[in-house]
């Protein structure tokens, strides 16, 4: 979740492989929530996995608490399960194969769902 682009990206239907989707570009809250349901409905989403800018040294700050408030928000507005998942280092990861033109948050958005993907296979 970003202040002005969202990167989303989507999985196959057996969670092994995942592709990034368009970037959500929008400044007002509640429309990228209802853009980001609407996305979960129209692909049948059985989880929606929210990255959680985790910081490096432990502990919370600002952008991860709203990141927080954004997930629970999303949660009342859809009967699909919204996780969060761990995403330090994936828009380093994105940077050195997508344009900066806001393709990157979408590529760092499949990096992080492939590896909760990954986790999750695990388990």
């Amino acid at each position: 979740m970003g202040t002005s682009r969202t990167g989303v990206a989507i999985s196959d239907s057996l969670g092994v492989t995942c592709a990034p989707l368009p970037v959500i570009r929008e400044r007002n809250r509640e429309r990228a929530l209802l853009r980001i349901v609407a996305i979960a409905d129209e692909h049948g989403a059985d989880e929606i996995v929210v990255g959680l800018p985790r910081p490096l040294a432990g502990g919370t700050n600002e952008q991860m608490e709203a990141v927080v408030a954004f997930k629970e928000q999303l949660a009342t507005m859809t009967a699909t399960p919204v996780l969060t998942w761990d995403e330090r280092f994936t828009s380093k990861l994105a940077g050195s194969g997508a344009k900066k033109s806001g393709e990157q948050d979408s590529v760092a958005a499949c990096y992080m769902l492939q590896d909760y993907l990954v986790w999750r296979s695990r388990g």
